[in-house]
């Protein structure tokens, strides 16, 4: 079987030049010219050569597994946003070296994994409030990313990748201040983080647009008795009585931020409705955590623009259908 010194030595170039040619990270093979990448690659080719992931990983200190640790909710059920970050993470561990391990929960198997060399990196899935978890994973020495939130202060060694909600909510408000929207509601529930930190900025940002701004929890939504031109909602998911009351007034100004689904479900116009994207977060969460293993820097945390659903539907009617 031929070896990194064979390969090296009938391309004529030298050992690190093969090993930067089976590299995972970009900025090591970019070092190499196409015709060397080219001739590398074809005598490795013609002598069926692979590089070793054991030899390497046992140079390198590592086991070329990334774990993603999810709650154990999620093996009852799993929501569209979930399971988008969950592809998210699959498609972009996929390009590189490393294999995916996935945890429900924080549990001794987890934690005497990660202990004994078995995990070199974690993204984490974890609901708001779970602050027993995040004291277990403020141990952790390998490098952590939080997906849908930021980092929680006691995981000093950790990021987060999260959806942008300042984003989202400036180009909201400033488009309700554009149709002359005075006064402002914002529907969030309570039990989740990305709904808590809506109603933050949202409270900040109100004034910026000379907006009236009411932050309500969603369970006392009460349709109001008549809508003016100057009244404008933010609804963060939906409620029977939510869609009740927006599917039987399309024209008032609002948004929601629900599943890309429900428009074609409930008949909402796919301009007034945006999602998460949450393959994006999966993905360059994961592009975090490599760019750590690979190069030793970590990303500062990073936000992913939410996605109007009118967009993503302009991008399926480019779909062949079979």
């Amino acid at each position: 079987m031929a070896k990194l010194v064979d390969i090296a030595k009938v391309a004529q170039v030298s050992n690190a030049a093969v090993s930067y040619a089976f590299s995972s990270d970009p900025a090591k093979r970019a070092k190499l010219s196409p015709e060397t990448m080219e001739r590398i690659l074809k005598t490795a080719a013609k002598f069926n050569y692979r590089p070793s992931l054991t030899g390497r990983g046992f140079a390198l200190r590592r086991s070329y597994n990334i774990a993603l640790l999810m709650p154990i909710s999620c093996t009852r059920n799993m929501s569209a946003h979930y399971l988008g970050m969950f592809h998210g993470v699959s498609s972009g561990i996929a390009g590189s070296d490393y294999n995916l391990s996935v945890f429900f929960g924080c549990d001794e198997k987890f934690f005497g994994s990660v202990k004994s060399g078995r995990i070199d990196a974690v993204a984490v899935l974890a609901r708001r409030g779970e602050s027993e978890a995040f004291q277990k994973l403020a141990g952790l020495t390998v490098p952590v990313v939080f997906l849908n939130r930021p980092a929680p202060s006691e995981c000093v060694n950790a990021v987060g990748c999260y959806s942008d909600y300042r984003g989202w909510l400036t180009g909201v408000l400033e488009d309700f201040s554009r149709r002359g929207v005075k006064n402002c509601k914002l529907y969030y529930r309570e039990d989740r983080y990305g709904d808590e930190e809506a109603r933050r900025l949202f409270g900040k940002l109100c004034g910026d647009y000379s907006l009236l701004g009411q932050s309500i929890p969603r369970q006392e939504f009460a349709e109001p008795g008549e809508l003016g031109d100057e009244d404008g909602y933010i609804f963060c998911g939906s409620s029977p009585a939510i869609l009740d009351f927006i599917c039987r007034n399309q024209d008032m100004n609002y948004v929601i931020l629900s599943e890309i689904d429900s428009y074609r479900r409930n008949h909402i116009p796919p301009a007034k409705l945006f999602h998460h994207d949450s393959e994006a977060i999966g993905r360059v969460g994961v592009e975090m955590l490599l760019s750590n293993l690979e190069r030793g820097t970590f990303p500062k945390e990073k936000s992913i623009p939410l996605i109007r659903c009118e967009q993503a539907a302009e991008r399926e009617s480019l779909i062949p259908e079979f």
